[in-house]
C-alpha cells in the first residue's frame, strides 16, 4: 500500500493495488456492506473490437483500491458485489466501463449510477466530462487526462496510479450532491433508469440482421442495395467479434455503401475506392460471395428503403412541433430540456409512429414516454 497527496486536496488518501485474490475476497466482504463505491476501469481498444481491461478502481469513501486484472485470474469475489443490488455502484460516463467489465466477465451488473447523466438532469450541462464535473461542483482542478498512457504496460508508473485513483476519487463526494438535487425535485430515479437502459443496450446481443441501420448514409440505398448491405453489415459485425479486431479493419462503412451501389463490384472496383490492400486480400472474396448471394435472393425478402428523415411527410413541421412540445414538458417538470429530449429521440419517436423501421434509441425508455408520449401522440394527430 502507499500514500500519496494531491496538490490541490489537503487529505491524505490511501491507494492499495490489489493482486491477489485472497486480498479481494476479503475487501468484496467489506464492499457487500457498503451503499455506494465508485467505479471505474482504465482499458485499450486500439487495435481490438473489445475492450482489453487493464485496471478496475474501487473508492468505498475511505481508500481507493486498483485492482490489477492482468494479475487477479479470478475475479467472481468482484462479480458478486457487482451484481448486488443493495450496493450502488457510481460511476461516470459509464457505457464503456460497463462494455468492458460484461464483455470481460459477463457479471450481470445491478443498480448503477451514471453522474454524467444526473449531472445533466441537474443543469450543468449534457456529456459533460469527468474533470469539468469536479471543477464546477467541488471546485477543483484534475490534472489533464492521461490519454496517452499504455495501461496494459507492468509496473504501473505512480503518476498512473494517481491518476487512475483520481478518476474515482471525487465520484462520491459529487454523487452526494447530484443525489440531494434530484430528490428534491423527485428525478433520482431518472438516472437510474437511464443508466439501466445504456446497461441492457450492451448486455442484449446485438441483432446482427439490422446492423445495417447502423451504417452511416444506409438511407441512400434502393431496397436491392440495402439487402446487400444487410447482409455484409451482419457479416462484418460478427467477424468483428470473432477476430477481436475493430470494424473498420475490415471495411469502412463508406466502402460498405460504395461497393453495394456498383451494379457489378470486384475486386479492382474495392482496390479503386481505397479500401485496404490487407482486407481485400483477407476478406475481399467473401465480401463478394456475399454480394452475390444478397442478389440472388428474391425481392420479397428485401428490406424497406429507409427514407431519409426530412424526406418524410411533414417531417419537419412534425419536429419542430414535438421540440417545443417537449420543451413545455420539460420546464413543468424543471428538466433541462436537452436531458429530456434530443433531435435524435424526436426523429426516432416520429419515425416509428410512422411505422418506419430505425435503430433502436434505448433513451426512449419509461420515464420519458410516460412523461412525454401522451402529448407527443396528441400533437401528431393533431398535424395528421
Amino acid at each position: 500500500m502507499h500514500r500519496f497527496e494531491l496538490d490541490h486536496h489537503s487529505e491524505l488518501v490511501a491507494v492499495e493495488k490489489v493482486t491477489s485474490e485472497a486480498r479481494l475476497e476479503e475487501l468484496c466482504q467489506s464492499w457487500l456492506e457498503q451503499e455506494v463505491l465508485a467505479l471505474d476501469t482504465e482499458f485499450d481498444r486500439t487495435n481490438t473490437f473489445f475492450h482489453k481491461l487493464a485496471l478496475i478502481q474501487v473508492y468505498d469513501g475511505e481508500e481507493i483500491y486498483l485492482l490489477d486484472p492482468l494479475q487477479l485470474k479470478d475475479l467472481s469475489a468482484l462479480g458478486k458485489v457487482l451484481s448486488d443490488a443493495s450496493v450502488l455502484k457510481v460511476l461516470h460516463s459509464c457505457s464503456e466501463d460497463l462494455e468492458a467489465l460484461h464483455n470481460t466477465y459477463n457479471f450481470p451488473i445491478n443498480s448503477i449510477f451514471d453522474t454524467q447523466i444526473a449531472a445533466a438532469l441537474v443543469g450543468l450541462g449534457p456529456m459533460l466530462g469527468y474533470g469539468n464535473m469536479v471543477e464546477q461542483m467541488l471546485g477543483l482542478t484534475l490534472d489533464k487526462e492521461h490519454t496517452k498512457t499504455d495501461w496494459l504496460k507492468r509496473p504501473l508508473s505512480e503518476e498512473q496510479k494517481v491518476y487512475a485513483a483520481q478518476d474515482v476519487q471525487f465520484l462520491l463526494p459529487c454523487f452526494y450532491k447530484l443525489r440531494e438535487s434530484l430528490l428534491e425535485k423527485g428525478h433520482y430515479g431518472f438516472v437510474l433508469e437511464d443508466t439501466e437502459s445504456i446497461y441492457q443496450a450492451i448486455t442484449h446481443l446485438e441483432d446482427f440482421e439490422h446492423a445495417y441501420l447502423k451504417v452511416k448514409g444506409a438511407f441512400k440505398l434502393k431496397p436491392s442495395q440495402l439487402n446487400r448491405l444487410r447482409k455484409v453489415a451482419a457479416w462484418r459485425e460478427q467477424l468483428a467479434r470473432r477476430e477481436d479486431i475493430p470494424k473498420t479493419f475490415i471495411f469502412r462503412d463508406h466502402h460498405l455503401l460504395d461497393i453495394c451501389m456498383e451494379s457489378k463490384p470486384t475486386t479492382s472496383f474495392l482496390l479503386k475506392i481505397g479500401c485496404n490492400r490487407g482486407s481485400i486480400r483477407k476478406y475481399g472474396a467473401e465480401l463478394l460471395n456475399l454480394i452475390a448471394e444478397a442478389d440472388a435472393e428474391s425481392k420479397t425478402l428485401w428490406p424497406e428503403a429507409i427514407p431519409a428523415f426530412h424526406k418524410l411527410p411533414g417531417a419537419k413541421q412534425k419536429l419542430k412541433a414535438l421540440k417545443v412540445v417537449a420543451s413545455t414538458i420539460a420546464k413543468e417538470n424543471d428538466i433541462p430540456e436537452e436531458a429530456i429530449s434530443s433531435k435524435r429521440l424526436l426523429e426516432y419517436y416520429i419515425k416509428t409512429k410512422q411505422g418506419f423501421i430505425t435503430r433502436p434509441n434505448h433513451f426512449w425508455n419509461s420515464w420519458r414516454r410516460e412523461l412525454l408520449e401522451p402529448a407527443f401522440k396528441a400533437k401528431l394527430e393533431e398535424l395528421s
